[in-house]
């Protein structure tokens, strides 16, 4: 059975953060992302270099199209972008 006090302890924990402006989000804080879900911002910052990583390979290599889908096409960078310039308190 399910305590009333364990119940609380986990609702607690997933919490979401909510942008400040002016002051930084802490980088264990758990952030939404529009259109993909949640995650810690320092989980969304690995996210983002990964992917940026991902597009100067694409580019050393010579395929512009794949670089191309990776910056344009996909919605979740661009929400991944968004999502950590709110939270960073500027």
């Amino acid at each position: 059975m399910i305590s009333l006090k364990s119940l609380i302890r986990n609702m607690k924990e997933a919490k979401i953060t909510a942008p400040k402006k002016g002051v930084e989000t802490p980088l264990d804080a758990k952030v939404q992302i529009p259109g993909y879900g949640v995650m810690t911002r320092k989980q969304l910052q690995g996210g983002i270099q990964r992917m940026l990583t991902e597009t100067t390979k694409y580019v050393k290599k010579g395929q512009v199209e794949n670089a191309y889908s990776i910056l344009y096409k996909r919605s979740v960078l661009k929400g991944f972008l968004e999502t950590e310039i709110k939270h960073s308190g500027k």
